[in-house]
């Protein structure tokens, strides 16, 4: 077989791709490896650092098996917590715990687990729809205790809460924290303004 020039330049510079990734798969592994290493060391367990690190650079979790719960994407874009009832490599068949059941595709279907400082999204009374950190999770009562980030906490059925897709959830809070910074930033420049004018009036 016979190859032209720029087809061996093309096959060398791939090659020097392939070796590449190879590469940096192998370094990856090492430092995952000693990143679980040490965070054992200081007490927390290997399953919560897999967790973090499979949500952070975006890798795939174990599928979830038949009677866990799971985080399932409904329609709107939203996941929502779901019994897993039974799965097939294209699908897993789930029931919804807001009510539903739906055969979801599997690539839509990941494990929950709760684990504290995950956050979740939630009605937040007074706040509305907010995104907050998960202090406690108590299996049993299907119950979940969430930080609002401003010093509150509140527990919720984990029927009302669910994963926000995944650019929406900061922007909405940015701008719902915004406009309440701006209300209260107006109220205190109401009041100096009334002590001012009163100051001034004596």
């Amino acid at each position: 077989m016979s190859l032209t020039d720029d087809e061996l330049r093309d096959i060398l510079a791939r090659a020097e791709e392939l070796d590449s990734v190879a590469r940096r798969g192998a370094e990856r592994t090492a430092d995952v490896a000693a990143l679980i290493g040490a965070a054992e060391e200081v007490g927390l367990s290997r399953r919560a650092v897999e967790r973090a690190l499979a949500e952070r650079l975006d890798l795939p979790l174990a599928p979830p098996t038949v009677g866990s719960l799971a985080w399932a994407r409904s329609i709107d874009g939203r996941c929502y917590v779901a019994e897993v009832l039974a799965t097939t490599p294209e699908s897993t068949q789930v029931r919804f715990l807001r009510g539903g059941e739906h055969a979801i595709p599997t690539e839509g279907v990941r494990p929950c687990g709760f684990l504290p400082g995950e956050r979740v999204s939630c009605d937040w009374p007074m706040w509305g729809p907010w995104t907050g950190t998960v202090v406690a999770y108590t299996p049993e009562r299907q119950r979940i205790k969430l930080s609002d980030g401003w010093g509150s906490t509140r527990t919720f059925r984990l029927s009302e809460v669910w994963l926000a897709p995944a650019a929406a959830a900061p922007e909405r809070d940015r701008r719902r924290a915004s406009m309440v910074l701006l209300g209260i930033g107006g109220a205190v420049g109401a009041l100096l303004g009334s002590l001012l004018t009163a100051l001034l009036l004596r």
